[in-house]
């Protein structure tokens, strides 16, 4: 039996790019594409905030996002669609790091 899979991904913005126009690139022009990929279950995306943070200075990654599917097949399916290509290609205009962490969930509560 297949289990479900989780991608967390982090991301840094393009340099010269606000946090706000960062995460309107993100959410309006990027997220679209993503949301096409036929068996992906889950999608939200996170943005860092500046009113608190334990980090001084600049932050590693200004997003996360958080995509699932109900199985690794699946997600490779989808990673190897029309579809995929177009929202990497996409990723590559307004980021400049994108680390993908492939997970199994355990959700406590």
């Amino acid at each position: 039996m297949s289990e479900p899979v989780k991608l967390i991904a982090l991301l840094k913005a393009k340099p010269g790019m606000s946090l706000k126009d960062f995460e309107k690139r993100w959410v309006e022009g990027h997220a679209p594409l993503t949301l096409k990929f036929k068996n992906l279950k889950g999608y939200r995306i996170n943005i860092a905030i500046t009113e608190y943070q334990e980090i001084e200075g600049d932050l590693p990654y200004d997003g996360t996002c958080e995509m699932w599917w109900d199985s690794l097949e699946e997600m490779k399916e989808d990673f190897a669609s029309p579809e995929a290509k177009k929202a990497v290609a996409d990723a590559d205009i307004f980021t400049m790091v994108r680390t993908h962490i492939y997970t199994r969930e355990h959700i406590l509560k």
